[in-house]
């Protein structure tokens, strides 16, 4: 038998209904509606990571849902790249500004638009890191849920192609030989900027082989791998070398700041004409494992930034001692787990004495006016300048002449350390990579970057004869570079560290024979065409405190980078 459903509001009179009898259907209405209002409100803030949903994080982390992103989701940054320093950016991130996300996406977004697309193509990175978004997604994760681990947490940072990354980015010092080989670890000192919460966002462009091929080339910057690095201030401008990548990425605001090598001035001179700081320490400072070699005597890796701030943050994170680097445990290293303390503005120049080195520099009358300035404007703030220290005893060409020598004697068994160490691969030895450009030769060598291989079976044919005079060969440069040179002229004025104009100078051949630190810092402009050149500070070793005091203090009262803007950073 069928049941009947009766409405027991049908039996009620209309007068007697309460109001909710009255308005029954009406409030039905109303909650479905204010139910489907707000089911919808919790999709879309769930859609658009307003409340972000949780996910999986690397067992050294705690599986800890963020309460808040910081994510803005904006393709326009609220922060001009070009100017950004760590300290700034680390800053915003800590007050939830935005967030690493946001910053590895922007910085992908002005490497698409600059790198290599344009009227002027920079050509400084030279791939970027498939997995910095996911990486910079877990560092945002773990800001929110235990906090920063460094001042360096979820900050971008480009590293230069010869310095491996055990991670699916390529290690091949610009050539085509190493493309596809395997590294078995990351250097010590991307090891150490990871485990400070940096993100490896990509590797930067070089000269390649560090400049350590060919002799006979019209400009710095070209790698078969990334092409002619170019400079962000002069179109088509020649950006020195080799660490041209990490220079021009710095300058033009690809990355938050970059490390580079040096050897003999590759750290230095590629900063300098890009108008930002560069460092290149102390051999032993920082360790060289991981880092394709030219002479385990004399390379050294570094940071380049904006800011002399900059450098001092990455200098703190990437020095350190090493076992699998001989020199970062020698007896009398200076160590400081906080080279910011040393930066003390103007102030930091009063009472040093600093020397004045512009022997063999074409001092231009343009450069006279600029560099007197820079003395007058130091010695405003009580610094004591000591006019024209010079190397009259030192032949500078001869000094070379060795040191070049002993670069080619270690080369070989340098690079062959290095590259037995590799998987997938079949370039075990410098003849190796002799065969392997002869047999690429269309790709391999270009008519005006880089037309042959000289260095490279210059090196190959030393003699066991010179090979075993190597020791002599040491002892002699780098007595010369630093007691007999450096180091004199400290001690004859009693000074702190030794100023010069130009990176071409003595200086930089003479710091790399004793394995001594430099640091540059933007001076000026060229009048013809705008390029910058920078105030190189020279000093004995494990002075970088030193060196950082007077290039901050400089920095601070001249605010030459702040002048000028890289004309071919911007988009078209």
């Amino acid at each position: 038998m069928p049941v009947e459903i009766i409405d027991v509001n049908d039996n009620v009179s209309d007068e007697k209904k309460t109001w909710w009898q009255k308005y029954y259907l009406i409030v039905r209405i109303v909650l479905v509606l204010i139910v489907a209002v707000i089911t919808f409100l919790i999709l879309f803030i769930i859609k658009r990571n307003i409340i972000p949903i949780p996910s999986t994080l690397p067992t050294s982390l705690p599986s800890v849902q963020c309460p808040v992103s910081c994510s803005i989701h904006s393709h326009i940054p609220p922060v001009d790249l070009l100017t950004a320093s760590i300290s700034s950016l680390a800053r915003d991130l800590s007050n939830c500004r935005y967030s690493s996300t946001d910053l590895v996406r922007w910085y992908l977004m002005r490497i698409d638009a600059v790198n290599r697309r344009g009227s002027h193509p920079l050509y400084a990175v030279i791939e970027t890191n498939p997995d910095a978004l996911m990486i910079a997604n877990t560092l945002d994760q773990q800001r929110q849920s235990t906090g920063p681990r460094s001042s360096l947490h979820g900050i971008p940072i480009l590293v230069k192609d010869n310095v491996a990354t055990n991670d699916k980015m390529q290690t091949t010092a610009g050539s085509l030989a190493l493309i596809g080989a395997r590294v078995v670890r990351d250097a010590h000192v991307v090891d150490r900027l990871r485990q400070a919460g940096a993100i490896i966002l990509g590797k930067t462009s070089l000269s390649e082989w560090s400049n350590f091929r060919s002799m006979n080339k019209s400009r710095e910057g070209w790698s078969p791998r990334g092409g002619p690095a170019s400079s962000a201030y002069v179109a088509n401008g020649d950006p020195s070398g080799s660490s041209s990548g990490s220079a021009v990425a710095v300058s033009a605001g690809l990355c938050a700041a970059a490390v580079g090598t040096e050897t003999a001035g590759s750290i230095v001179s590629p900063s300098s004409v890009a108008n930002i700081v560069g460092l290149k320490p102390t051999v032993g400072l920082t360790s060289r494992s991981g880092v394709i070699p030219i002479s385990r005597y004399h390379d050294s890796i570094g940071p380049m930034g904006r800011t002399v701030e900059d450098v001092a943050l990455m200098l703190e994170i990437m020095q350190g001692v090493d076992s699998r680097d001989e020199a970062t445990q020698q007896v009398g290293a200076i160590r400081h787990g906080n080279y910011s303390q040393f930066l003390r503005g103007v102030e930091g120049l009063r009472g040093l004495r600093l020397g004045i080195v512009i022997q063999h520099i074409n001092m231009t009358t343009e450069l006279v006016d600029v560099m007197d300035k820079a003395v007058a404007l130091m010695r405003s703030y009580g610094a004591k300048i000591i006019d024209s220290v010079n190397f009259t005893d030192i032949n500078d060409h001869q000094m070379f002449d060795d040191l070049f020598s002993l670069f080619l004697i270690t080369f070989p068994e340098d690079i062959a350390n290095y590259l037995m160490e590799l998987s997938n691969t079949t370039i075990r030895s410098l003849n190796d990579l002799i065969e392997f450009n002869l047999n690429h030769t269309n790709e391999e060598f270009h008519p005006l970057f880089a037309p042959n291989q000289d260095i490279f079976e210059l090196s190959n044919n030393f003699t066991k004869s010179l090979y075993m005079n190597q020791s002599s060969l040491l002892n002699k440069t780098r007595r010369l570079g630093g007691q007999l040179s450096i180091d004199a002229a400290l001690a004859k004025h009693s000074l702190d560290a030794l100023i010069t104009p130009n990176v071409s100078s003595s200086l930089t051949i003479m710091a790399s024979a004793a394995g001594y630190p430099l640091i540059t810092v933007p001076l000026g402009y060229d009048q013809s065409n705008g390029e910058p050149y920078g105030l190189m500070i020279a000093g004995t070793a494990w002075s970088e405190p030193i060196l950082l005091r007077v290039a901050h203090g400089f920095e601070q009262a001249s605010r030459v980078r702040d002048q000028r803007r890289p004309t071919y950073a911007e988009r078209d």
